[in-house]
């Protein structure tokens, strides 16, 4: 199971642990990309595509939620849930005479919300520090701790057996059906499924897509480069600056960190964030209301996953 959503602001979770079912993107462009979604269709958005938008002047971007937010889990959420999730697991192995030992959770990477960097990096004192770099959050510097996956008993009353429907013994105990992942999916969803649904992620992916193609957008990103080329350095758009190869290294360089600066300053001159926001939210908010009878039970289903796991949590 790989997440739709990388680091903070959201993430789709292993049943088991993040380790064993968890991939990474390791890139600063996939990182993007990965937070964002990847679908290409898109709504018209109230007020038509080509109406200037009503933007305050906005800076950084990482405080900033988007309304899809609601129906998405952030990383607190999350950690709620998997707490629980692991609480779950753990009593389950129990009942076959088994010791699991909750897998500790990673040290936050990635992105610090699901905003952050999706209009590019917007952050001056980031920008001086560490450039397109992620500092400590950054997955290309963080050290792969070892994992030994379970084998044996242990697997089969973990995991079951691939597209079983439980009944296998172990130790005189039937193990349910997906074993002991399964068994607490099934107690925190209604659907056995943790996390943000597919139809809430899908939505937060084509609003995104859709922007990158409005003319209001388009407009600003063409002001944005002429400023950069003002300060010495040409690209077409913001996103474009972040996939630089000369910028991919381990660490950050003194002229990715140059052009990190220069571009936060560009970004606050023609009010990027700004614009490029207010027109997301415009489209979201027309997605949103297109498909509200397929969010209400995306919501239902957030509330429900959120109020077992604290019921699970507070329970010791």
């Amino acid at each position: 199971m790989s997440p739709r959503e990388f680091g903070s602001g959201e993430m789709s979770f292993g049943l088991l642990s993040d380790k064993l079912l968890r991939c990474r993107p390791l890139g600063v462009g996939a990182v993007l990309l990965a937070a964002v979604g990847c679908s290409s269709q898109h709504s018209e958005p109230a007020g038509g595509r080509t109406a200037a938008p009503r933007a305050s002047a906005l800076l950084a971007s990482a405080d900033l939620r988007l309304p899809i937010e609601e129906y998405l889990f952030s990383d607190a959420e999350t950690g709620r849930v998997r707490q629980a999730q692991q609480t779950l697991i753990e009593r389950c192995a129990r009942r076959f005479g088994l010791t699991y030992e909750p897998v500790s959770a990673d040290p936050p990477v990635g992105p610090r919300s699901v905003m952050d960097r999706r209009y590019g990096l917007t952050d001056a004192k980031l920008a001086r520090a560490d450039g397109y770099h992620l500092g400590d959050r950054d997955p290309r510097i963080q050290k792969t701790e070892e994992f030994e996956a379970p084998t044996g008993k242990m697997l089969t009353v973990l995991t079951g057996k691939p597209g079983d429907s439980g009944g296998d013994r172990v130790n005189g105990a039937e193990v349910p059906a997906g074993g002991c992942a399964g068994e607490a999916g099934r107690k925190l969803s209604e659907d056995g499924i943790l996390g943000s649904s597919d139809a809430a992620q899908d939505l937060n992916g084509k609003s995104f897509s859709a922007t990158k193609e409005d003319p209001r957008v388009l407009a600003v990103f063409r002001s944005w480069s002429r400023c950069m080329k003002d300060k010495g350095f040409s690209y077409p758009d913001p996103l474009t600056v972040m996939n630089d190869s000369r910028f991919q290294g381990q660490r950050s360089n003194p002229l990715e960190i140059r052009t990190a600066v220069a571009d936060v300053a560009c970004k606050g001159r023609v009010n990027l964030v700004g614009i490029w926001f207010a027109v997301e939210v415009g489209y979201q908010k027309s997605l949103i209301a297109e498909n509200r009878k397929d969010l209400a039970p995306v919501l239902q289903g957030k509330r429900h996953q959120l109020e077992a796991a604290d019921a699970v949590n507070s329970s010791g």
